[in-house]
């Protein structure tokens, strides 16, 4: 049973880190389609944990 609930957890982990690089990628690549120079940064929210 432990190891069934570590594996969910681990999975909605990866999962969520999917979503947010899908997004981070999503807007690199609409900032980049876009022409002229973007003067405000693309702003990407991703926590970062230690360990």
């Amino acid at each position: 049973m432990k190891k069934l609930l570590e594996r969910a957890k681990r999975s909605r982990k990866t999962q969520r880190l999917r979503r947010l690089l899908d997004r981070a990628i999503d807007r690199v690549r609409d900032t980049l389609a876009v022409p002229g120079p973007r003067l405000q940064p693309v702003p990407v929210r991703a926590k970062r944990r230690k360990g």
